[in-house]
């Protein structure tokens, strides 16, 4: 036999001596050494970039639903009589979507957009289809991209009062 161990091919290395829980030569790092609560900052920042990078995954998948579900329901439409009910119904799932849209621009205010691109893109799409779905069906044309980000421009409100920052998501800058 040569000089490996068994004929299954592992070879032990040099540090495989070394026992695993155990620092070498003594060299022990405090918590409170500068670098790490440096480390210990960034694992913060990280730790909270990606859960941000969670809830917007998880605003995506809802969107997508909802806006795969107003999909789904226009299809439905047969007669002019049942259209105008379920354009209605539709308007109101369309509503609910831009609720969760709202959602995640507040969850972006802030944030380089860019950074949670893929996060939110799927439902973005999943939306304008949805939504330029209705508008064909109402007026037999197609919707502008600029109407939908309009739709998507968002005010919120302080005291009864108009605040005057308006938080925006808008399509085009997801691309």
């Amino acid at each position: 036999m040569s000089s490996k161990e068994g004929s299954g091919g592992f070879r032990k290395r040099k540090h495989d001596n070394f026992p695993h829980n155990q620092r070498r030569e003594g060299k022990d790092v405090h918590s409170s050494s500068p670098v790490m609560l440096a480390f210990k900052s960034f694992q913060q920042e990280l730790d909270a970039r990606h859960d941000k990078y969670e809830r917007l995954v998880k605003l995506s998948r809802d969107i997508t639903v909802e806006s795969k579900r107003t999909i789904f329901l226009l299809h439905r439409i047969t007669s002019a009589p049942d259209m105008e009910e379920i354009l209605t119904e539709s308007e109101m799932k369309v509503d609910g979507v831009r609720q969760k849209i709202l959602q995640a621009a507040q969850e972006l205010s802030g944030e380089d957009m860019h950074q949670f691109h893929r996060a939110m893109t799927t439902g973005l799409q999943e939306y304008v289809e949805a939504v330029s779905f209705q508008h064909f069906i109402k007026t037999r044309s197609l919707i502008s991209m600029d109407e939908i980000n309009k739709q998507l421009i968002f005010s919120t409100e302080d005291n009864g009062k108009e605040n005057k920052t308006m938080r925006k998501l808008r399509f085009r800058e997801m691309k």
